[in-house]
């Protein structure tokens, strides 16, 4: 399935976006994680949506892949920040998850797009979520993948491990070939016992570093989840359908978060994906599109 590929602004940044599947179809718009481009959506998950009549877009956040990418001066390392957000200390980022909300929003309406279907992992798992609490009159339903409600003390914390892959890891990458190993093994510290291909593992990687990295903007990303704070009150307002997937084994972000925001969130549905960890293996690939699109169907 060919896409189409475009730059729109929104919220005062340039977002770069892709579409596939009918331009008459209802729109169903991904949103990635923290320090993710927006090829690590799997095209099999993406093409199997479009080929059921939906038009599938996604898109690079703020500070990764082809949008805009800002350079605010940092007031934090990355590890001072975590601690203070545990510790209840306030701390200063060039933005929040709100403006990525309206990032969302605005890129909705470049493409003319009154409502959709939102899906969104992780950290977009969170920007989804807010989405649907604040601006309802945008959202159709919500189906949101190993993310959480942003609680300071979640009843499970991330392993050590996970988090130092995602927030401190001291690589020295100069080339394709180095950032892919580095790729391969976040995915072995941050995926569970459901095997992935490393062929699809390799392309997003390669992707990415062809595409362009910005490793200032992946703190800055992670200033923007810790300074927005928990939100897990909001989600009492959701009324349209949901449904929260988690991995069994997810090590970042531990599947009591996705259960919580599932019970804050009326009527949502929570499905629990034995051996998937914080990542999406190819096996668990139907089943998800198989949630998103039940979910998608409850809206109508």
């Amino acid at each position: 399935m060919t896409p189409t590929t475009g730059t729109v602004s929104s919220n005062g940044i340039e977002l770069f976006y892709e579409a596939r599947g009918p331009e008459q179809g209802e729109p169903i718009i991904f949103v990635m994680g923290l320090s993710a481009q927006m090829v690590f959506w799997p095209e099999p998950l993406l093409d199997a949506l479009a080929e059921k009549g939906y038009r599938v877009i996604r898109f690079d956040n703020r500070d990764v892949g082809l949008s805009t990418k800002l350079r605010a001066p940092s007031q934090h390392d990355p590890a001072a920040a975590v601690l203070r957000y545990f510790l209840g200390l306030p701390v200063r980022a060039a933005y929040n998850l709100h403006d990525m909300v309206a990032d969302t929003v605005g890129l909705m309406d470049a493409l003319e797009i009154d409502r959709a279907h939102m899906v969104g992992a992780s950290m977009g798992g969170m920007i989804s979520q807010l989405m649907s609490a604040r601006r309802p009159e945008r959202v159709r339903s919500l189906t949101s993948i190993m993310s959480s409600p942003n609680t300071r003390w979640p009843l499970a914390p991330p392993k050590p491990s996970a988090l130092k892959a995602l927030v401190g890891p001291r690589v020295k990458i100069e080339n394709a070939d180095q950032f892919v190993d580095f790729g391969r093994w976040m995915m072995r510290t941050l995926g569970g016992s459901m095997p992935t291909s490393d062929a699809l593992a390799e392309q997003m990687f390669r992707q990415s570093w062809e595409r362009g990295l910005h490793p200032r903007g992946v703190r800055q990303q992670l200033m923007a989840v810790l300074s927005t704070g928990a939100f897990r009150h909001e989600l009492k307002k959701i009324r349209v359908p949901a449904t929260v997937i988690h991995g069994s084994e997810d090590p970042l972000i531990r599947p009591a978060s996705g259960r919580e925001s599932a019970k804050a969130i009326p009527g949502a549905r929570f499905e629990l994906i034995r051996g998937m960890g914080h990542d999406l293996p190819d096996q668990a690939l139907p089943k998800i599109a198989s949630l998103i699109e039940e979910t998608a169907r409850r809206a109508s």
